[in-house]
């Protein structure tokens, strides 16, 4: 059984959305997992479809904010400590510059985003399933989910 994977982002992928499309696509191929990967731009009428089941519209934390009546501190954005360990465990596969530091300073956004009615990107949907929006997971839940795959 082919397994369709879905990455809802941004076009161009923001750092977020290409390193959660780039695990994914080598992990499918390490672990030997038959899937259609896809990225979907979230303005795409099959990502609007999707967060539409779900009762939301897709959109960044940039919507979110703006929902929120607050700004995202821009300035804090390329803040980085590559050497923490959620940075480590992703330096095979980070080579759009996303660093823990970048959800934490969106995790906010991320947490109110259904509450305003956002499916906050990057938003990975697995065989129709929603399995994370807003944020990179831990690699290990990443691989969990997939491993999962194999047993379906």
């Amino acid at each position: 059984m082919k397994h369709q994977i879905a990455i809802i982002g941004t076009n161009p992928p923001c750092p977020r959305c290409k390193l959660l499309a780039d695990v994914i696509t080598q992990k499918c191929i390490e672990l030997g997992i038959d899937a259609e990967i896809r990225h979907l731009t979230y303005t795409e009428d099959e990502a609007v479809a999707f967060a539409k089941s779900l009762g939301l519209e897709t959109g960044t934390a940039g919507l979110v904010a703006k929902r929120l009546g607050v700004e995202i501190d821009n300035t804090k954005k390329r803040i980085a400590n590559f050497d923490s360990e959620f940075n480590r465990e992703y330096e095979d596969y980070n080579f759009s510059g996303w660093t823990y530091e970048l959800d934490e300073l969106l995790r906010p956004f991320e947490l109110k985003a259904k509450e305003v009615g956002i499916l906050m990107t990057p938003a990975l949907i697995i065989n129709n399933e929603l399995k994370n929006q807003g944020s990179i997971p831990r690699k290990s839940t990443l691989i969990n989910w997939l491993l999962e795959l194999k047993t379906k």
